[in-house]
């Protein structure tokens, strides 16, 4: 970790990271807040702003990453940053759900030319004996922001309201584009590279050529299908079944994160003893538990811990052996395009989640969507559990 550190260019990436996802994480609990709270939005009003969000990813994403690859990385990373400083604080202007999910889509576009440049440029900045403490840098920065942020913006919403929230962000974004304006960098030339849609299409053919790759797509595409949106019905839940304020909602994300930051210790402790494949199953196992239990003893007590920490202790635990099985199973080569066709076939699953959701909350009820979801990821985790699904797994491990 020192050697990492040592590292002057690594050292201002990652400063000028802690600032901005902590900004982008008040920001953020600020929308939701904003949304849920001041202007008592409903599960369509929530379905909308999230679905803004994660459009780009599915439309955009797979392509982008390609055009980052020809230019100057350390520009795009400035020149994103700087426009989304200029977006954010529009957001002090909107009046309706409908402005500002017009701006997440336009922000969310522009951070696809981002985080594929950040990404990139780490190898270009740093020896590749210290690559892994160098994204574990990173994944730690994120779990600080997602404990932070809450903690930041709660008392902001309460004392200046919601204006300094993105006045915040926004000069985040500005930090972090100085930062990185400071980086010793020269971006190396590269060999032109082949249509964007053709890598595309090179990608999903390897996922579906490839045994564990599509297995593990289709598992964490079908968990998405059923609990990327439960967002949107844990937001209303909190509001109006538990009747849990701005500050209950800002533990429970804390807690989200601190049971991230546990969850994701305890699996370099179990990695030895257990193989990925099953601790990938076991933690959404976990996860539906949780969830069950939430439709089942709907009071603040329970959210909090099963759905805050243990939710989040569920989520790291089962994030790392993931993320393992697919570097492992999918040759390095192919890595780029095969990440970007497999974030958009989950993120697809995601953004239908959100829409299904939202829509069957308003004719079902809340507690009978969350019982259901929980209850299919329950029986998919423990019916794979006792199939083939884990030897495909652990063969990847063998390998």
């Amino acid at each position: 970790m020192k050697d990492v550190l040592k590292n002057r260019n690594f050292l201002k990436l990652w400063t000028g990271q802690i600032v901005s996802n902590i900004g982008d994480d008040v920001a953020f609990f600020g929308l939701g807040a904003l949304v849920v709270y001041a202007w008592h939005g409903t599960p369509l009003d929530l379905t909308i702003v999230m679905a803004s969000s994660l459009l780009p990813i599915l439309i955009f994403g797979p392509f982008l990453g390609v055009f980052v690859d020809r230019w100057n990385k350390k520009l795009t990373m400035i020149g994103a940053d700087l426009v989304r400083s200029i977006l954010v604080l529009m957001f002090i202007f909107c009046t309706s759900v409908i402005e500002l999910a017009v701006i997440v889509f336009i922000l969310s576009t522009v951070s696809r030319f981002f985080y594929p440049a950040r990404v990139s440029i780490i190898p270009e900045i740093m020896q590749e004996k210290n690559l892994v403490e160098a994204n574990s840098f990173s994944q730690m920065t994120y779990m600080v922001s997602i404990i932070l942020g809450p903690v930041i913006a709660t008392p902001i919403i309460y004392l200046a309201g919601y204006t300094w929230i993105f006045v915040l962000d926004s000069a985040s974004y500005i930090f972090s584009a100085i930062m990185i304006s400071l980086l010793a960098y020269k971006p190396k030339l590269r060999k032109e590279i082949k249509r964007p849609f053709e890598e595309l299409k090179e990608g999903l053919k390897y996922i579906w050529e490839h045994p564990a790759v599509r297995l593990l797509i289709l598992i964490f595409s079908i968990v998405m299908l059923f609990v990327g949106g439960l967002n949107i019905a844990f937001s209303i839940y909190i509001r109006d079944i538990i009747h849990m304020g701005v500050s209950g909602y800002g533990t429970l994300e804390v807690l989200f994160g601190v049971g991230m930051a546990v969850g994701s210790v305890s699996t370099g402790s179990l990695a030895g003893k257990f193989s990925s494949g099953k601790m990938v199953l076991t933690g959404i196992l976990g996860v539906g538990a949780m969830i069950l239990l939430l439709g089942i003893i709907p009071n603040i007590f329970v959210m909090l811990i099963c759905g805050g920490f243990m939710i989040g202790y569920f989520v790291g635990y089962l994030a790392a052996p993931a993320t393992a099985l697919f570097q492992k199973a999918i040759k390095k080569e192919l890595r780029g395009r095969v990440f970007s066709a497999q974030g958009a076939i989950i993120q697809g699953a995601t953004l239908l989640s959100i829409v299904m959701i939202g829509i069957l909350i308003n004719y079902f009820g809340m507690i009978p969507i969350i019982l259901f979801s929980a209850s299919v990821l329950i029986v998919l985790s423990i019916t794979l559990l006792f199939s083939k699904a884990t030897d495909i797994l652990n063969a990847v491990e063998v390998e």
